[in-house]
């Protein structure tokens, strides 16, 4: 089985007529809650997968509601599932997504050992990454300017070191 990204979490179902009101935790809804869109939804330690027959936005959630899944009856049993997507479904060859930067060795460009990514903080401007070493916590911007390379077959990523970080 294909390894599984979470996109969205079911805090209940809404009206009846089978719809979920979904937590989005995800930055592209609209790639990833589209009608006819196959979803997991993990229920126990099993993948249940269902497909999009409608999507409505509501305040900060969205609604969903699932084909063969016609009231609420059908999905109250859903509360506090999440789902997921196939990672094969959002990845094209050269894009970075920001989970794949957690746990990953930070090195600096001479080879030497910074840390390891222990958070990522989303400013809204760009991406920054909190880098646990030895002495303290390092705040490192996911910019081209610190950024050499990130080699994700290795788990590793090289950066430009600046005095004073």
């Amino acid at each position: 089985m294909s390894e599984k990204i979470r996109v969205g979490k079911i805090l209940r179902g809404f009206g009846i007529k089978g719809e979920v009101k979904v937590q989005i935790i995800t930055d592209e809804p609209e790639k990833r809650f589209k009608v006819k869109k196959v979803l997991y939804l993990k229920q126990d330690e099993t993948f249940l997968p269902v497909t999009i027959t409608s999507v409505r936005y509501h305040q900060s959630n969205v609604l969903l509601s699932f084909a063969d899944h016609p009231d609420l009856t059908s999905v109250e049993g859903y509360h506090g599932c999440e789902l997921f997507i196939d990672r094969k479904d959002i990845k094209s060859k050269d894009s970075v997504y920001a989970f794949e930067l957690m746990n990953v060795s930070v090195y600096k460009e001479d080879g030497s050992l910074v840390g390891v990514v222990s958070d990522i903080l989303d400013t809204g401007a760009h991406i920054v990454l909190r880098i646990k070493t030895d002495a303290k916590d390092v705040l490192i911007p996911y910019v081209d300017r610190f950024i050499v390379r990130f080699d994700q077959t290795k788990n590793i990523l090289v950066i430009r070191w600046m005095e004073g970080l």
